[in-house]
């Protein structure tokens, strides 16, 4: 069930009752309602008590705008799940959306592998796997409780993308949906705070696996972006704490390898470290366990991997421009860091070129949900500021 409770909680960690007393206090709130949301906000910023403030102002001030009191007890009344919200059915017909969660106390996560760290070699790199495990073992901040999945597969709607008015929701339909989606996700976060007296995060998932092949999941996803995520953004900003803490991108064409090499260099290194690639052959439940209990993940995981994966569309980005079409040609890289980029005849640019940017723009969004109220904190691989 969805319903939650708004008593007193009884927090693990003796720091949290007198900080959230105190941010109370700051804040004028009187009640003990959002006192989970204090506790993830001094967890996602190093219980710096001025960050909290300002990012609690903005909650507030962005949820009585939008009336997500309405909403909440829309969801906890009807105990509302994914596909009960408005406009579902027109939504997973251009993004099928999968989410997760469970009250439940997860276990320790095994050790990430390198392969599962999203390594493009063979797996068994020793030197690798124990300078991961030393880095993690090092992090000033251990990692938070996964409690939940949520999943985006961008290649897998009904819709091509390439004729917008063909889209069966308006932006503002969609970013309906979102509201509702992300209160439901706090809503898990509050029910697990109050039942362990522990903060719980998310884990993330964008599905890269397209039945047509990775330019097609290109011109799906750029049609999205290009026409939801704005006023999805718009909507859901500053809503909630972030709640996910890794972003896990699966079966990930090697197309796609030197379109990251270039995303990498400009995505904050906050955002950087929390973000997984795992390739069609590395997408696998065991591959996933170390970032998302295996309770949770999508059923179509070890499906997939059963079936032997998704097949790579080409063979690797040298032979990109014959693999994808007739007219395409490959431009000099301006530098040896930066793999070359994908033209046609007329000098724009291809899709392997702007996945770049809709790439860099989802995660944007999906982080940038307190960035307006104050800037995240540094964080080590494994924390938590997205939403």
């Amino acid at each position: 069930t969805t319903t939650t409770t708004t008593t007193t909680i009884r927090w693990e960690d003796p720091r949290f009752q007198p900080a959230i007393e105190a941010a109370r206090k700051a804040c004028g709130v009187s009640h003990h309602d959002d006192d989970a949301m204090f506790a993830m906000l001094l967890d996602v910023s190093d219980w710096d008590q001025a960050k909290v403030q300002a990012l609690y102002a903005k909650s507030a001030a962005r949820r009585r705008e939008l009336g997500l009191a309405e909403i909440r007890e829309h969801i906890i009344s009807e105990d509302l799940a994914m596909d009960g919200f408005p406009h579902h059915e027109a939504v997973r017909r251009i993004i099928p959306i999968f989410s997760s969660a469970s009250l439940a106390r997860p276990t320790a996560p095994p050790t990430p592998t390198r392969a599962a760290a999203g390594a493009s070699d063979a797996a068994g790199d020793a030197e690798a796997e124990a300078t991961a495990a030393a880095a993690a073992a090092a992090s000033p901040r251990a990692p938070g409780d996964v409690i939940g999945c949520y999943e985006m597969r961008h290649g897998q709607g009904e819709s091509d993308g390439q004729d917008p008015d063909a889209m069966p929701i308006t932006p503002d339909q969609f970013a309906t949906y979102m509201m509702y989606v992300t209160q439901w996700r706090w809503l898990q976060c509050e029910r697990y705070a109050h039942a362990h007296g522990r903060v719980g995060y998310w884990s993330m998932i964008h599905d890269l696996s397209c039945p047509q092949g990775f330019f097609a999941l290109w011109y799906k996803a750029r049609a999205v972006f290009s026409s939801y995520m704005r006023p999805c953004n718009e909507a859901c900003g500053g809503l909630f704490p972030p709640m996910v803490q890794k972003i896990l991108v699966i079966n990930v064409p090697r197309l796609f390898s030197p379109v990251w090499a270039v995303i990498s260099r400009v995505l904050p290194e906050q955002h950087k470290e929390r973000v997984v690639l795992l390739t069609s052959s590395q997408t696998t439940p065991d591959n996933l366990a170390p970032y998302l209990p295996e309770a949770l993940q999508p059923p179509h995981i070890r499906a997939d991997a059963l079936a032997g994966g998704w097949p790579e569309p080409t063979g690797g980005a040298d032979d990109m421009a014959t693999a994808a079409a007739p007219n395409m040609t490959t431009a000099a890289a301006p530098n040896a860091a930066v793999p070359a980029a994908t033209v046609n005849a007329g000098g724009a640019p291809q899709p392997d070129a702007e996945a770049a940017g809709w790439f860099a723009s989802a995660s944007s969004y999906f982080s940038s949900y307190t960035a307006a109220a104050a800037p995240p904190p540094a964080a080590p691989a494994g924390s938590a500021p997205d939403s």
